[in-house]
């Protein structure tokens, strides 16, 4: 019995054995690895074009509106939908290919793919949002420099640094001339056509080769003298109610946004505090046991992201009646205008100050708001028919002009 159990455990361990090299084999023999290429040859030869090439790294080049979501940046918009397309790309080998052979014939050489925005939202503005991608790129100092559509929500008594909800309140004064919308209504003819206008502090204008908000703050906007420009406002009018598409395109609720970002500024505050004496208290101890103070690169100043587009407080439609101080202003303008600086020129004229706490740019070009493509809707198929179809409207466009 003993010398069949033996018998019995010797035969299992040869198959234990053969079993393992079968497997290895299967790994490494050259005629498994090459059915594997032909396998994946043959998943992608629906995206592989007929000369061996690979396919075109755009299915559709030209132009599109998206709908930027509250809190987002312009760029963050730009960077998200580049990232759609280049995976997509990626999973059409349109991006370059191994041939196999020990050689790169046909590999493309990694590019970033060509995506830009045909004029900058501030964070706190939702809307349209004019996208170029591949030769549409071309396409988008036009859209910089044509006519737009706002509405905004605007608020008397007091200016912030930045002219918008996100700035520190640096003036407050009365407004006891403006007793309702219709004492808004009298000054709008001053500035309705080509008005004068000083831009924003808080912006993106350069200044001896430097932003304007990069100046402002490093605390050195005192200093600075900003030239004014002429803009064009084509048609100007005030309000106490804001439409249902504007809504739903997302209004900051500037009283809450405030108090909810103050809190956050002080937990921000008290986590920074924390983080830098245990830093100190790190270094005292590297620094009493003989170990020398390492160099650190210069860390960039980033602003905390204080409210995501989910979080971020906004107006309801329940709150969708304003009176002094508060106003709703619907703007036609050219290229070049700033809403903030419209905002706070009106205040001066009404004898006061005055801030706009929430923006909607409703059209771009003959981008509407409705026909922006929402968040929930950012997918390569879904950004590719809008190209499409937008590249149809605008070469109608063209043939009529």
């Amino acid at each position: 019995m003993m010398a069949t159990s033996h018998i019995i455990k010797l035969l299992l361990l040869m198959i234990s054995l053969q079993l393992s090299r079968s497997t290895s084999l299967r790994r490494l023999h050259p005629s498994f690895i090459v059915m594997s290429q032909n396998k994946r040859k043959a998943l992608s030869s629906t995206t592989d074009s007929s000369d061996g090439q690979p396919p075109p790294v755009y299915r559709a080049e030209g132009l599109m509106a998206v709908h930027k979501p509250l809190t987002w940046t312009s760029q963050d918009v730009v960077s998200y939908i580049r990232g759609i397309i280049t995976r997509d790309a990626q999973d059409r080998n349109a991006l370059g290919q191994y041939d196999g052979g020990g050689n790169n014939r046909g590999k493309r050489k990694k590019q970033m793919l060509k995506v830009g925005h045909g004029g900058t939202l501030d964070p706190l503005a939702s809307g349209v949002l004019v996208i170029g991608i591949g030769k549409g790129t071309t396409k988008l100092q036009g859209y910089l420099e044509g006519d737009k559509r706002y509405v905004a929500v605007a608020e008397l008594g007091y200016e912030t640094t930045t002219l918008d909800a996100e700035g520190d309140i640096v003036k407050e004064v009365g407004y006891d001339y403006v007793k309702s919308i219709t004492n808004i209504e009298e000054v709008l003819p001053k500035f309705r056509g080509e008005i004068s206008q000083v831009p924003p502090l808080y912006s993106a204008i350069q200044i001896d080769g430097k932003r304007l908000y990069e100046i402002a703050r490093k605390g050195e906007g005192d200093d600075v003298e900003i030239p004014t420009r002429q803009v064009m406002i084509h048609d100007l009018q005030a309000g106490s109610s804001l439409d249902d598409d504007v809504i739903k395109s997302g209004v900051v609720f500037a009283q809450k946004y405030r108090e909810a970002a103050e809190e956050k500024k002080k937990d921000l505050k008290a986590a920074a505090d924390a983080k830098a004496e245990a830093d100190d208290a790190e270094q005292e101890e590297k620094n009493g046991n003989g170990k020398k103070r390492g160099k650190h690169g210069k860390k960039r100043d980033k602003k905390p992201n204080l409210f995501t587009d989910a979080t971020v407080p906004m107006i309801t439609s329940e709150e969708n009646k304003f009176d002094i101080p508060q106003f709703t202003l619907s703007i036609s303008c050219g290229g070049g205008t700033y809403i903030r600086s419209l905002v706070r020129d009106i205040g001066y004229e009404c004898g006061s100050v005055a801030t706009m706490t929430g923006l909607v740019r409703t059209k771009q070009g003959p981008f509407v708001l409705g026909d922006a493509l929402r968040r929930e809707e950012w997918t390569a198929d879904k950004i590719y028919e809008a190209i499409v179809k937008s590249n149809k409207v605008l070469e109608e466009m063209d043939g009529k002009s």
